[in-house]
């Protein structure tokens, strides 16, 4: 069975810079394993120096140079034109696109049948209250394409009972649920927290509202003045990064909280290894990468009702639900699990053990074949 999967793939895969990125860099080398399949990944991005065609975890990687201008405006058309003649030369069975965007509307001119895992709710999200009138027109664009891209797709991988809820109800969808794959390697981390330490993966993205997060610590701080809490992942690229910054300096926090930015994996392995708990405090999330990383290898996870997120976190077993911008509620979480060790090790215990069950790789590509195969054969 040959297939095609559209989406952004690492360039380097020490450095993967959003979970969708890594939710297709996990499934490959899932699914590179299984000797029934032949995959083609075709991944047109603006981070490759140059069209290649590379052979890596066990998949065949088609690598497009993606250039971004003008691509809003002329909804991708070079690109697409691009992805087609790739589409083409691979002449799959079908293909899968991770996320709406340029992987859906690769998917549909492919006119071949296909598959969306519905990563985020663009058309809600493109609605985030962004800090230039230029960032919120794009946003309400890419929002607009996305539901008419969703509303002509027929099968949809759900990750989360929100992505759900929230599909359009006047199309008939068939859907198949299906979590993140966690990779490998992060089962394998052992989490052992010498000190009460605070994670957030995510960056500083208006999406993941970090000053919130920043509230929430100063909080924690005020009764715990030796926790530290590190940031991790991309900037938004906004005036949001030096308000976040500035903010940090001006309070003094700065020997508390440290915004890391884009890490390498192993720096994440070991942030996950010294992690107490994970905290996340976005606006709007369908199913994060990062609660099934931290529940496979066993990290309380508190976070708002955004979403996902609530559909994830089971509420005082594996963590805390908040209301979103709630920065005392989410910092009494915290406390709660940084307060006392046994409590905070058995949530640790349980979101192990979901982990083991619930985003093991091998399952899940299984299924995902599994799902190929519905397909064709109806």
């Amino acid at each position: 069975m040959r297939v095609a999967m559209t989406c952004n793939y690492p360039v380097d895969p020490q450095f993967i810079p959003g979970g969708v990125t890594a939710v297709a860099h996990h499934l490959v080398k899932g699914l590179g394993r299984l000797p029934e399949l032949d995959l083609h990944v075709v991944c047109c991005q603006a981070d490759v120096p140059r069209d290649s065609v590379e052979e890596r975890d066990g998949a065949t990687i088609h690598f497009l140079r993606n250039r971004d201008r003008f691509s809003l405006t002329l909804d991708s058309f070079v690109e697409r034109r691009k992805i087609a003649k790739t589409m083409k030369r691979i002449a799959p069975e079908l293909v899968h696109a991770q996320g709406l965007g340029l992987a859906t509307a690769a998917a549909i001119d492919s006119g071949l049948p296909f598959l969306v895992s519905l990563h985020g709710v663009i058309w809600k999200e493109g609605y985030i209250r962004l800090p230039t009138l230029a960032r919120r027109l794009r946003g309400r664009v890419r929002a607009r394409r996305a539901y008419r891209q969703i509303r002509q797709t027929k099968n949809v991988v759900i990750t989360s009972g929100y992505a759900a809820a929230v599909l359009p109800k006047e199309r008939d969808y068939r859907t198949f649920v299906l979590n993140n794959p966690v990779s490998e390697r992060v089962f394998e981390i052992r989490n052992d927290p010498t000190a009460p330490h605070v994670l957030l993966v995510g960056g500083t993205r208006q999406r993941k509202d970090p000053m919130t997060a920043i509230r929430t610590m100063e909080r924690v701080l005020a009764e715990i003045p030796d926790a530290t809490m590190h940031l991790l992942g991309p900037p938004s690229g906004t005036s949001l990064d030096q308000q976040v910054a500035d903010y940090v300096v001006v309070k003094g926090l700065g020997d508390r909280i440290q915004l890391l930015g884009l890490v390498p994996e192993e720096v994440l392995f070991e942030e996950y290894a010294a992690a107490s708990v994970m905290l996340l405090t976005s606006v709007e999330e369908t199913a994060p990468v990062a609660i099934g990383e931290a529940y496979a290898v066993g990290i309380p996870v508190v976070g708002t009702d955004a979403g996902g997120i609530p559909h994830m976190i089971r509420e005082g077993e594996t963590g805390f639900v908040k209301p979103i911008g709630d920065d005392g509620g989410l910092a009494a979480a915290v406390l709660e699990l940084l307060d006392s060790r046994e409590r905070r090790d058995r949530f640790a215990r349980r979101a192990r053990e979901i982990g083991e069950s619930d985003f093991a790789l091998e399952g899940i590509a299984r299924r995902t074949l599994e799902i190929y195969r519905e397909l064709l054969e109806s």
